[in-house]
């Protein structure tokens, strides 16, 4: 898991912004939206050509 991959949370597209050892992570829907979250709380979205 690399910061930049498109991730679902809550029915809304974001972005992985940082992934931290403890499974939290921070993602970003916009420039001044970022929401710390669990990374079982997210779901990765398979981009074309993966």
């Amino acid at each position: 898991m690399e910061a930049g991959r498109k991730v679902l949370y809550k029915q809304k597209i974001y972005e992985l912004y940082y992934l931290y050892n403890s499974g939290y992570c921070e993602i970003k829907r916009d420039l001044y939206t970022v929401e710390l979250v669990h990374q079982s709380e997210i779901q990765f979205i398979n981009e074309k050509g993966e």
